[in-house]
């Protein structure tokens, strides 16, 4: 998916740089995702799940780069990696094209300064204009401040999906189910 550098001013005052990671991003991505999911319980992934090489995710960067129905956007503020969005096919049978799906993560000290808006915006435009007509994601039910976001930009409670997340202590997330028409 094509893809143009953008800055935005954030609710701070400072700029947020929106552009698509490349290969040199590989070792910083990595990093950047482990931290992440440690975070917080609201991702599908934990630290444990992430253990791709600098080398491995160079090669996804590249693979994604290429690709005509997917993109992976970087929010830089002052040159730190402050959260990554991307979109994709939900799947590729002909049936099925028209539907793509949306994921986002911010760190935490990066929550609340209009990075995930900004993100999201920019990858729901990117998807629109690759021809995408619906929007998808799975949020954790409990997640109620990026729910705020979802719903904020046009996205609709659709369903949920029971245990859908199981943590280690046994205990289990249930994922809502959102979806935005993009036509």
């Amino acid at each position: 998916m094509d893809y143009q550098e953008k800055t935005v001013l954030l609710k701070n005052g400072k700029s947020c740089v929106i552009r698509r990671a490349e290969e040199a991003d590989a070792e910083r991505l990595l990093r950047y995702q482990k931290e992440t999911s440690g975070e917080t319980p609201y991702l599908v992934s934990g630290p444990e799940d992430i253990d791709w090489t600098a080398e491995q995710q160079a090669k996804r960067i590249e693979r994604w780069n290429a690709s005509a129905d997917r993109l992976r956007l970087l929010a830089e503020v002052d040159g730190e990696l402050a959260g990554v969005s991307i979109v994709y096919a939900n799947n590729t049978q002909t049936r099925l094209r028209h539907r793509c799906c949306v994921d986002i993560t911010l760190y935490r000290k990066f929550w609340g300064l209009g990075i995930g808006t900004a993100l999201l915006r920019e990858v729901l435009g990117a998807a629109r204009a690759a021809g995408y007509e619906q929007a998808e994601l799975e949020v954790v039910s409990a997640n109620t401040p990026a729910i705020g976001l979802y719903k904020k930009l046009g996205f609709d409670a659709v369903g949920t999906m029971p245990r859908a997340l199981k943590y280690g202590d046994g205990s289990y997330a249930d994922f809502l189910l959102m979806v935005k028409r993009l036509d």
